[in-house]
């Protein structure tokens, strides 16, 4: 995969037209400019056939326009919303290169007091960036490598998705039975999930005897929890600190879900 590295573009060969890309949902604003400051107006295009062709047809046209002898296009990092026109720049004769979100705010600080962000504004930004060597190429994988790289960005956004449930999730039981984590400090485990799933608040299991709670524990922990951890765990539930205010049904409900939700993906 050595070949696959992106590397900086320092330099900006002089009879480059320079076409940059701000990225948007549906639709995006293309601008071309020159080395030496001759430019177009920003413009508008869709994330569709029609609108890259569009876009394309500019850039060509503003290249015959300035006498330029290649084309190199620059977009600023927007994880996967550049993909499509990225794929159909591809076979085009471009250099496709991209620029760090960063380096975007604090140029546009430096023009003009201002991070706020603006379509038109930001495709001008996003050329002053390339012409100070401060982009970056990109490598579109084909086959295998496009598969692998989608793949593993899918277990990054999950893992990702499924920490923040967690950590609310926790943060929900710390209100409603603070102590819970005494006796299951993994809330992922299979029996800290069994026992917020069948019992939800400290009242159910307060309600509980030992030997049946204890029984359940020994089962779904196969033998790391029994009695013990049972009388213990009902022990604080009766006299839990928790909140029992109003508006703990609505956090009850959120704790639902948040659960729900976190043992569905642990099933997946």
């Amino acid at each position: 995969m050595k070949g696959l590295r992106a590397k900086r573009v320092r330099t900006v060969q002089e009879g480059t037209l320079i076409a940059t890309v701000d990225i948007g949902v549906a639709n995006n604003t293309g601008y071309c400019t020159t080395l030496d400051g001759r430019s177009t107006k920003s413009f508008r295009f869709d994330n569709t056939k029609e609108g890259f062709e569009k876009f394309w047809c500019m850039t060509i046209a503003s290249k015959n326009r300035f006498g330029c002898d290649e084309v190199l296009v620059g977009y600023e990092s927007t994880g996967p919303y550049a993909e499509p026109l990225v794929h159909y720049l591809a076979n085009k004769q471009v250099n496709i290169v991209q620029v760090n979100p960063m380096h975007t705010k604090k140029m546009k600080e430096v023009n003009d007091n201002s991070p706020l962000k603006t379509d038109d504004k930001d495709p001008r930004v996003i050329a002053d960036i390339i012409r100070l060597g401060r982009a970056l190429t990109i490598v579109v994988p084909e086959g295998d490598a496009a598969s692998l790289r989608r793949l593993n960005n899918a277990r990054e956004r999950h893992v990702g998705e499924q920490t923040a449930f967690l950590n609310q999730l926790q943060q929900l039981v710390f209100l409603i039975f603070p102590e819970f984590k005494k006796v299951l400090k993994d809330m992922k485990g299979k029996t800290a999930q069994h026992i917020l799933k069948r019992y939800t608040l400290p009242e159910r299991i307060g309600t509980l005897s030992k030997e049946a709670l204890g029984e359940e524990m020994r089962k779904r922990s196969m033998g790391k929890f029994g009695i013990k951890e049972a009388e213990s765990l009902i022990g604080l539930a009766r006299g839990t600190v928790g909140i029992k205010e109003l508006g703990r049904r609505g956090q009850v409900s959120t704790y639902d879900k948040l659960r729900d939700t976190l043992i569905g993906q642990e099933r997946e």
